[in-house]
């Protein structure tokens, strides 16, 4: 088996034996460290290695800066019942998403719309799976991040500098069935973990991701400034996270998530059908010289997931070389090759 040059191979067990090892060995919950580390492989699974089995070194250095608490999750410090604020306590990103999706689905059950504002947290992996979790429970969910003004990496449209963070926004729609409707994005025009994948292979960067002066273009120019802007106002001002200036705050993430019951405008079967008949239209065009099929959000991952389970998943030879010193370091017997 060959995937870019990638002749290492893992079971999704062995890689989530590990992760969860090296998760309890500095300092999480069995519980929580479980969870992460399936989170982790998830991304993998799903075909995107940046916020996979190569963020590991990432979450053990941030532990020792005092930039993660592990064993943290975190608080509710402002409850107005459908409007709530948590102080994420430098927990990690991955727990501190769980827990407010969680709380955003149990509210938006309970008032029809909810808003959760999150400060404080450490870094999440792929928001993906947050956006799957509220779609499963029939809930439309909506999340915007920044970095409480650290992370500035991406220049503003006609900027050579960076004043922005890669501000991701992720949004999970119930459909009849999983995939459900899962849109997972960056609004610059590479998230800097693939932008890291790519310097970590030795690839090329496309000229078109970067500005002269090296920072990361946002996605559609101006309409990806101002999704970056609106994110930095939401999750950076709103949720009291902090946001870009010439002299940011604590490096840690910021989050806005809303989210809605379905069930309180419309029966959900009716909502999952029309999205189905909306989406079927859609898919039923024309499609132009070169292209295969129209795809919907979220099921890339899912024909990734599946190809993935059943021939292993690749590592690369330097995120290998990584899980080696964590192996080392840790004491812990690194994932059986295939």
């Amino acid at each position: 088996m060959d995937h870019h040059g990638c002749n290492i191979f893992c079971t999704d067990a062995s890689l989530r034996s590990f992760a969860g090892a090296v998760l309890l060995a500095i300092g999480m919950r069995a519980e929580d460290a479980a969870y992460t580390a399936e989170v982790i492989v998830a991304s993998d699974l799903a075909g995107h290695e940046s916020h996979g089995m190569r963020r590991l070194p990432e979450y053990v250095e941030r532990t020792a800066k005092g930039l993660l608490v592990p064993a943290e999750r975190p608080v509710i410090e402002l409850d107005m019942g459908a409007l709530v604020r948590l102080d994420g306590r430098l927990s990690m990103g991955h727990i501190a998403l769980r827990e407010i999706t969680d709380l955003a689905i149990d509210r938006a059950r309970a008032h029809g719309i909810t808003g959760i504002a999150l400060r404080r947290a450490s870094y999440a992996g792929r928001i993906a799976d947050y956006c799957a979790r509220g779609a499963r429970a029939g809930v439309v969910i909506l999340f915007w991040f920044n970095d409480s003004g650290a992370g500035q990496v991406v220049a503003p449209n006609g900027g050579n500098v960076a004043r922005l963070s890669t501000n991701p926004i992720g949004i999970g729609i119930p459909r009849i069935q999983e995939p459900h409707f899962v849109l997972d994005m960056s609004t610059s025009v590479v998230a800097m973990g693939r932008l890291s994948e790519t310097w970590d292979q030795g690839l090329p960067v496309p000229t078109d991701w970067l500005t002269p002066g090296g920072a990361i273009r946002p996605i559609g120019g101006y309409k990806g400034t101002g999704l970056s802007l609106v994110a930095e106002a939401l999750a950076g001002i709103l949720t009291n996270s902090g946001s870009v200036s010439a002299h940011p705050t604590e490096d840690g993430q910021g989050v806005f998530c809303v989210a809605v019951d379905v069930e309180r405008l419309r029966p959900l079967p009716e909502f999952t059908k029309e999205m189905e008949d909306m989406l079927a239209y859609v898919r039923d065009v024309p499609l132009e010289p070169g292209a295969e099929v129209v795809r919907f959000p979220g099921e890339l991952g899912e024909a990734s997931k599946k190809e993935r389970l059943r021939q292993g998943v690749p590592i690369q030879s330097y995120c290998w070389e990584h899980l080696a010193r964590l192996s080392v370091q840790f004491g812990i017997q690194l994932p059986a090759k295939l």
